[in-house]
């Protein structure tokens, strides 16, 4: 029977704290059972709907019932400490949305990922290189995740490689749930988007090849994106390209570890790394691989209602798990035929960077087990520790060895 319900008293605040630290929450597979549309708590206290199925998750993220420009009305729940960003491409909604969507997919294409080949391989042997001759254990995070990610988009940005240092305090703070105070985020915010500033005004004076440039090319001669729009694209490319890749690349070195079966079947055959991608981009999710939404009619999900003016979180973590489209979903299968999975994310919103993930995890990963065949965690999986302040999740560190 369809009902409509109000968020009272939920029994969850998200996000919920995971069981293992490389495993969603186990929660949401007792919810995708019993309680699809669940109320729940966010960070600040605000009540929310969490969404768990497949299908209802797709629908959330494609249906313009949903909105994300809705989160600036007056009143409207929220995640953060601070309000989001009104100017960044995944805070809009069509038409607005669509009109900068293809400006950047104009110059952020799958050919100039492919292209990226080259320095990706490049960069990572030379982390590979260090890390093999560094002290063990060594941290995969600091030795390869990262560097790698936030090397490979401040190229693509046309980043000068002397202020890369600069962004990781950045993103740490611009992805914070509850690790900083409303203040210590807003000033770092506004510290990188004034260093986007700067630069922009550089790239005008100094056109390069890169992806920043056209933009700004885009805006003089083209105006369909405003200054602020552009340093909120810069600030969102940087952040999207920088910390999911860490997040997936470690989780990914921590699944090949752990399935010494499956890592098998690549070495036995090495086309197989590519499906094994898809396999740990559907297993692996940053944070929840989701972003708040507000309803803007009552809607109904799963035999409930969902009234206007709610905030709905669908974790992409819960839908890549669901029974009902993957048989055996907990299980790590690259040989996993029709491989559904939205690690991308699904509709308006989809990852535009998709391409480029692919070939970072393919040749990061790939390169990373051909150099060091033997790696093996240096603690047992347990006692890894997940960065739950984090809103796109991720470990603190993967201490490894060979």
């Amino acid at each position: 029977m369809t009902g409509t319900a109000t968020p009272h008293d939920p029994q969850y605040r998200y996000p919920i704290p995971r069981t293992s630290p490389h495993e969603p929450p186990c929660e949401y597979a007792k919810l995708r059972t019993e309680q699809p549309v669940c109320p729940i708590a966010l960070p600040t206290g605000h009540p929310a709907w969490l969404i768990t199925r497949y299908e209802d998750v797709k629908t959330v993220l494609s249906d313009h019932r949903f909105s994300r420009e809705a989160l600036f009305r007056e009143g409207a729940p929220r995640a953060q400490l601070v309000e989001p960003d009104s100017n960044s491409v995944i805070s809009m909604d069509p038409p607005r949305h669509t009109t900068i969507r293809n400006l950047i997919n104009r110059t952020f294409t799958p050919r100039r990922s492919e292209k990226l080949r080259p320095t990706i391989n490049r960069v990572v042997t030379d982390l590979l290189d260090a890390m093999e001759v560094a002290p063990k254990p060594v941290d995969l995070n600091a030795a390869l995740a990262r560097p790698m990610a936030l090397r490979i988009i401040c190229e693509l940005l046309g980043i000068p490689i002397e202020d890369h240092p600069k962004f990781g305090s950045w993103c740490d703070h611009f992805m914070s749930l509850t690790k900083y105070t409303a203040e210590e985020i807003i000033r770092s915010n506004q510290e990188m988007r004034a260093y986007f500033g700067r630069l922009i005004d550089i790239k005008r004076e100094e056109p390069g090849e890169d992806l920043l440039t056209q933009l700004v090319q885009a805006m003089d001669e083209e105006e369909k994106i405003t200054r602020e729009e552009l340093i909120s694209t810069g600030v969102m490319l940087l952040i999207a390209g920088h910390d999911t890749t860490v997040t997936v690349t470690g989780g990914g070195a921590i699944m090949l570890m752990t399935h010494p079966d499956q890592m098998a079947l690549i070495k036995e055959d090495p086309t197989r790394l590519n499906p094994a991608i898809e396999e740990i981009i559907r297993m692996v999710t940053p944070g929840d691989g989701t972003f708040i939404r507000i309803t803007l009619e009552d809607v109904e999900l799963s035999g409930t209602t969902i009234p206007a003016g709610s905030a709905v979180i669908a974790p992409i973590s819960s839908a890549n798990r669901d029974a009902e489209v993957f048989q055996d979903p907990d299980t790590m299968d690259i040989l996993r035929e029709d491989n559904k999975h939205i690690g991308f994310a699904h509709g308006t919103h989809f990852c535009v960077g998709s391409a480029l993930a692919r070939a970072e995890l393919q040749i990061g990963l790939g390169m990373l087990f051909e150099r060091f065949p033997g790696l093996r965690l240096a603690v047992p999986a347990e006692e890894l520790r997940w960065r739950s302040t984090a809103a796109l999740g991720g470990y603190e560190e993967i201490p490894v060895t060979w």
